[in-house]
């Protein structure tokens, strides 16, 4: 499976070329914003392709060009440029650029040359006995996602991690909650070491060292905790998010990551790592519908509707709705229904997940099946795989 890498600050335009590969390949789209974020994520694997957008300098694009054809020479390299002069197209040229884009062009030249660059390197990996990245090497991702605060989104990763961890997976939980992380309090873990001290070593960072950043809670799961300080979150760039997680898929099974709510690009850089997105919503219209928006957007932009499952949080409320028409409603397949109990907010305060402190409570046992459906839907994929 061939990797992209777009540069650029233009989100719109990401989406498009992230909308443009996956409707013809299942290749991997990685989305920076800045050339320096690009050079982050190069020195920890190489992309297949790599596309400089329109809103990057053409002058500061082609010298990135130089250093990284020059160092990585297999790298395809396409540049979308409002600058089509003589000089500019030589030295992408002589650069080993394989295109050059007007950024006022119409989009299916963007497409065409993507997907020449997909063609080419699809031979080549075949030729060299398949590339990186082969199915089942590696730990799966599972999101768990809401744009809305108070749905219990937290609440449910971390015990959902918890009870993975206690039958028997190696699980690591990352809260990507970079501002106002909570699963440090929920699991009553000392936030020694977290996500912005691997960010800080971020030029050294690697798998081993990455291990040592994990905090290690009694049920045997790992936890990656948010920042202490809510302005340590700036150091942390969509390129470095996207990073870790691919190291953290060599040290984990199943590697489960509590978003904020919100839909800004740190959530998206978990989606778009994720092989799995658990979308929660409650009995509410306001959750149904900010739940349903943010699926439609998400198809909008190019994702994946069959990654998407639906998780209902106090299922079990007085409110006039049933969860077959919140389903019908979000069009997501529901796949647990989680009971409000007055033990979950015990649990929090006392920093002791519901699945540990009252395993045999009704909602305890909700989030133990979630959890084995997710486990299970792990085994079912590798065993298509084989």
């Amino acid at each position: 499976m061939a990797s992209v890498a777009v540069v650029d600050m233009d989100v719109s335009f990401c989406r498009r070329v992230r909308a443009t590969v996956k409707s013809a390949t299942d290749s991997r789209v990685e989305e920076l914003r800045t050339l320096a974020d690009a050079t982050a994520l190069m020195e920890l694997r190489e992309p297949d392709i790599l596309l400089i957008g329109p809103s990057i300098a053409t002058a500061e694009a082609l010298d990135f060009c130089e250093c990284s054809g020059r160092v990585r020479p297999s790298i395809a390299m396409v540049l979308v440029s409002a600058d089509e002069s003589s000089d500019t197209l030589r030295r992408a040229m002589r650069l080993g650029v394989h295109d050059v884009i007007p950024a006022d062009g119409p989009w299916t030249e963007v497409s065409d040359a993507l997907l020449r660059a997909l063609a080419e390197t699809s031979v080549v990996q075949r030729v060299e006995g398949g590339g990186s990245g082969q199915p089942g090497s590696s730990g799966r991702i599972v999101t768990v996602f809401s744009t809305k605060g108070g749905v219990g989104k937290s609440v449910i990763a971390c015990n959902v991690a918890t009870a993975l961890a206690r039958s028997g997976s190696n699980v690591i939980l990352v809260d990507l909650d970079l501002q106002f992380g909570d699963t440090g309090i929920m699991l009553d873990l000392k936030p020694e070491r977290t996500i912005f001290d691997a960010v800080q070593n971020y030029d050294r960072l690697d798998e081993d060292m990455l291990r040592g950043y994990l905090v290690r809670h009694s049920s045997g799961l790992q936890v990656l905790l948010a920042p202490v300080h809510p302005e340590d979150a700036d150091a942390i760039t969509v390129g470095r998010i996207g990073a870790i997680l691919g190291m953290l898929r060599t040290l984990a099974d199943i590697i489960v990551i509590d978003t904020a709510a919100a839909f800004d690009e740190v959530v998206l850089a978990a989606i778009d790592a994720s092989d799995t997105v658990y979308a929660v919503a409650t009995m509410d219209v306001a959750s149904i519908k900010n739940t349903r928006v943010s699926l439609q957007k998400l198809d909008q932009l190019g994702y994946d509707g069959g990654r998407m499952r639906l998780v209902i949080n106090r299922a079990d409320s007085k409110v006039w709705l049933d969860a077959g028409e919140v389903e019908h409603s979000i069009s997501a397949e529901l796949v647990g229904k989680v009971p409000s109990d007055r033990l979950v907010p015990r649990s929090v305060n006392r920093g002791v997940p519901v699945v540990v402190d009252s395993p045999r409570s009704a909602v305890a046992r909700s989030l133990v099946d979630l959890a084995e459906k997710i486990s299970i839907s792990g085994s079912e994929v590798a065993g298509n795989v084989t």
